[in-house]
């Protein structure tokens, strides 16, 4: 199998290099509102946290400033903070707003728009990794990476909702939603919490639950993304973490314009207890895209059968290759990852552990459409078109099909910040090439993400997932947030009325 993370990364493009592009936030919209104008003692805030502060030209700087994206390399924070613990966040933050440096978190650095970076303060939460099984509840601190995570919590034999891809960190993750091969059995990262302590912009530490701060635990549940303060800490409800059973269905790309609209009237309605997804690669336009569903199964092996049949009658043409294994959660999880035969530690970023063998993303970028109806033929004709148009050079690209309903749809709309409770289906469009690459192929490879994007919008919902950034989006507003944006530009006024949490997409803004 070729997973996602391994698509992004591998194909042949994991070419070093740098792009000299403008950071996202300008110097001058890096103060922030109200702050005192002076020369930042950066020993003074040596001296007041646990924590390391890096300097450019610091050892250990190079390899800390940088996202998991190369394409923002070029992006040279004026610091970055390792705090050890939530009162190094508070005097990080104390600090910035008494010297007015804008300062933005990074857990897992993912943000495929840049956000996670900035001319200011990077507060890089990676060295608070911790995760603990308490009575029950998985208690993780923010800078903790999902394969971390899940290697901590199975090995106690329980788990909950994540993602897929292994170096992503669980604020990002969880703060903007969060599914994956459990999510239609048990909802959402972010339907999984049950508090959250997270710094805000007066350098308070609050918890807040169903019963302290119960706005602001509404709005980081689906709405956080950096926007309300700094979560330092999370506490997730738990499920036991039976072995499921993971299977792929291979066609030809021949078969398109059959198994994706069956797949699509398939997926949303089955068992809760089967998530599903379909993904369309290619690593260059002029070679034939793989094209297959996968997914993981958590009932007894033997009643999978039967759904993947009623799935091939409605494609009404057998697969070409089926993929079909019970296995342990964790191996199931590394699987996932593309990490099947790595170590836990070797499932990182290069430079994120010692043996760490991921590469990090080169040029690429994302975008999404939720959907509420199963395409129509032309819609696929459409995509099937603009998915395989000739562009400049070798670029990869790639669509991900996430089947939503179960236990994603069941709460309304308004019960978290997560509006996306009415939708059948995600799609995610994804394109990469090498940073080496000439300007002309990285513009075309973001020309070929916005035109294919653009056509297919007549058929979604206009919605869009949060967590796949894209700085593109002109109604991002209504788009990742629908009718929740109002009550969360309440929250935004309640905690950060001076907006020091902030950057281009941030709430309010």
């Amino acid at each position: 199998m070729m997973d996602r993370r391994r698509f992004m990364a591998l194909g042949g493009l994991t070419a070093a290099g740098t792009l000299g592009a403008a950071p996202l936030v300008s110097t001058a919209a890096a103060r922030p509102r109200g702050s005192t104008r002076g020369k930042p003692d950066w020993n003074a805030l040596r001296r007041s946290l646990a924590g390391t502060v890096l300097l450019p030209g610091d050892e250990g700087y190079e390899l800390a400033h940088g996202t998991y994206l190369r394409r923002y390399d070029a992006i040279r924070p004026t610091a970055v903070v390792q705090p050890a613990h939530a009162e190094d966040i508070s005097e990080t933050v104390r600090f910035a707003q008494r010297f007015g440096v804008r300062s933005v978190a990074r857990s897992g650095g993912h943000s495929f728009g840049g956000y996670s970076t900035g001319p200011g303060i990077v507060v890089d939460l990676s060295s608070m990794n911790k995760t603990a099984l308490v009575e029950g509840r998985a208690r993780v601190e923010a800078g903790s990476k999902l394969v971390d995570m899940q290697d901590a919590l199975l090995s106690r034999g329980v788990t909950i909702s994540g993602g897929m891809c292994p170096t992503v960190g669980i604020s990002g993750l969880t703060l903007g939603g969060g599914f994956g091969m459990a999510g239609r059995r048990h909802g959402l990262t972010s339907d999984r919490l049950t508090s959250i302590r997270v710094v805000l912009a007066d350098g308070r530490i609050v918890t807040c639950d169903r019963h302290h701060h119960p706005e602001l635990f509404w709005a980081l549940r689906g709405g956080g993304c950096g926007s309300f303060g700094f979560v330092s800490d999370f506490e997730f409800e738990t499920f036991r973490a039976d072995d499921p059973t993971i299977f792929e269905l291979h066609w030809p790309w021949s078969k398109a314009a059959e198994v994706l609209p069956a797949w699509q009237r398939w997926a949303p309605e089955a068992p809760d207890d089967l998530s599903a997804g379909m993904f369309v690669r290619t690593p260059d336009p002029a070679v034939e895209p793989q094209l297959y569903a996968f997914g993981q199964w958590a009932g007894a092996p033997g009643d999978l059968d039967r759904h993947l049949d009623r799935f091939t009658a409605m494609v009404g043409t057998d697969p070409v290759k089926v993929v079909r294994k019970t296995m342990s959660y964790m191996d199931a999880v590394m699987h996932w990852a593309g990490c099947s035969e790595f170590t836990v530690s070797q499932c990182h970023g290069e430079g994120q552990t010692p043996d760490g063998k991921l590469h990090r993303f080169e040029y690429a970028l994302t975008k999404s459409s939720f959907y509420t109806d199963v395409m129509p033929e032309r819609a696929v004709e459409t995509l099937k078109a603009k998915f395989t148009a000739p562009g400049p050079g070798a670029q990869l690209r790639g669509l991900e099909f996430h089947a939503f309903g179960g236990a994603y749809n069941r709460p309304r709309p308004g019960k978290t910040a997560f509006v996306h409770r009415r939708q059948r289906f995600l799609v995610q469009y994804l394109a990469q090439v090498p940073m080496s690459s000439p300007e002309e192929h990285k513009a075309g490879v973001t020309d070929w993400a916005r035109q294919l994007h653009a056509a297919m919008l007549p058929w979604a919902s206009g919605e869009a997932y949060q967590n796949y950034t894209d700085p593109d989006l002109r109604d991002w507003r209504r788009s990742y947030y629908g009718s929740n944006y109002g009550r969360l530009v309440g929250v935004k006024h309640r905690y950060d009325p001076g907006r020091f949490f902030d950057f281009p997409q941030a709430i309010g803004h």
